[in-house]
């Protein structure tokens, strides 16, 4: 669809597959700016996908408080963490694949609704006091399977909004206003609960879901370039983890997500119990710590658009390496900590950490991908992403209940700031031309 070439809409594209060029240009451009905010469909998709994201990350904070609620047990709500995330593992990388091969923008209409209807059930069932402990297993792991498609097609469709010669603007910053929905989506999540319930904080998530399934369908999106004719999901699956794998930034920033994943995200998804089973601060105390954490994640944001500079991808994953160990050492320093403001500091430092490691790797793998490519290259990020995260709220959740929370805490910091040394000690040691 034709668009005004003064407004940058990605009508501009007509070059559609011959976006190689442009992208690798922008690779060693100033960190952030604004130049994809020239497209309209755009500024209209960030402001719709920050909202959505803040309603799903609402959501699952509001499983998590609902889990420790309803049995007291960390482990519950470390599982119920997993079942929102493990979906991913499985399928993350299929809907990647998928993303590469069908009409993204009716895929990502078809996803919003479900998760709309599973927001509507969830509140429903809070209100009228039924919800059990299974059922919301059950509605967890159908929030993750659905999420587990809506991601790598909600990303997939940011590059199509734009033209190709600021595409690597276009992805940093949908990374950016992902990664602080998701942080502040718990912090708003936490106060609600805290101020009006779970039942009432749910339909609040749901209002916040409306506004992209309204936004979807009156965007004009610019064509792609389709994957390899005559091949199977498999075959395509394989010929990306295949391309990763002879990469080897692009092998480290997988093992800088995972380790951060696991260990600082991890220690966010078992909140509930360190608020309140260390702390005793309730529903309040959960909203402080989640709020300080969307700070952080805000103020870590707003740095980055603001930073200039030129940075390769090397560059970028020598910055995030320190970022990683220094969200494993604040986990460890949590569990030795009894003071709150101090608690609400670190949880400060976890989202700012949290930002900028998933921000940088996030850039890495997405401007080694073009259009043909780019859904796989996004599933295996999110199957790393999330996973770890799901892995680590599960690890929490059972060395928790075997040894107590500090002990977790600990343990799983001390363990991850060893391994961070180690992926440090690789990025950093790599002769870059």
């Amino acid at each position: 669809m034709a668009s005004d070439p003064a407004d940058g809409d990605c009508g501009l594209c007509a070059a559609g597959p011959g976006a190689g060029p442009p992208q690798a240009v922008t690779t060693r451009r100033s960190l952030m700016d604004l130049s994809a905010l020239g497209s309209r469909g755009f500024r209209i998709y960030l402001a719709a996908n920050f909202v959505s994201i803040v309603g799903i990350w609402i959501n699952r904070v509001t499983v998590g408080w609902l889990g420790w609620s309803l049995t007291g047990s960390t482990a519950w709500v470390g599982a119920l963490s997993f079942l929102l995330y493990a979906p991913t593992l499985v399928a993350g990388p299929f809907f990647g694949a998928l993303a590469d091969r069908i009409d993204v923008r009716r895929g990502a209409v078809a996803t919003q609704a479900a998760l709309a209807l599973l927001t509507l059930a969830l509140g429903c069932l809070s209100i009228a006091g039924l919800m059990t402990i299974w059922m919301l297993a059950a509605i967890a792991l159908l929030l993750g399977a659905v999420a587990s498609a809506n991601g790598p097609i909600r990303l997939t469709l940011v590059p199509q909004l734009v033209a190709p010669a600021v595409i690597a603007n276009a992805i940093t910053l949908i990374s950016i206003n992902f990664n602080a929905a998701r942080l502040v989506g718990p912090a708003v999540g936490g106060l609600l609960i805290g101020r009006f319930g779970v039942g009432t904080t749910s339909f609040a998530s749901l209002a916040l879901m409306l506004p992209m399934l309204v936004t979807l369908p009156l965007l004009s999106i610019r064509d792609k370039q389709p994957p390899t004719a005559g091949r199977g999901v498999a075959a395509q699956l394989l010929e990306a983890l295949w391309r990763i794998l002879g990469k080897a930034e692009l092998c480290q920033a997988m093992a800088v997500t995972a380790v951060t994943s696991i260990v600082a995200g991890g220690s966010l998804e078992v909140m509930p119990a360190v608020v309140d089973g260390v702390f005793g601060r309730g529903a309040a105390g959960l909203g402080q710590t989640l709020s300080a954490a969307g700070a952080g994640a805000l103020c870590c944001g707003l740095s980055m658009i603001f930073a200039r500079g030129a940075f390769s991808s090397a560059a970028r994953l020598r910055a995030a390496c320190l970022w990683m160990a220094a969200g494993t050492a604040i986990v460890f320093a949590f569990g030795m900590i009894s003071a709150w403001p101090l608690a609400i500091g670190l949880c400060f430092g976890l989202g700012a950490v949290g930002t900028f490691t998933s921000v940088t790797t996030q850039a890495v793998v997405q401007l080694d991908a073009g259009d043909a490519f780019r859904g796989r290259a996004i599933g295996f990020w999110l199957l790393v992403s999330v996973g770890g995260t799901a892995l680590g709220a599960l690890l929490y959740g059972m060395v928790a209940d075997a040894v107590g929370i500090r002990a977790a805490l600990i343990t799983l910091g001390a363990l991850g700031s060893t391994v961070s040394l180690a992926v440090c000690g690789w990025v950093f040691g790599v002769r870059t031309p």
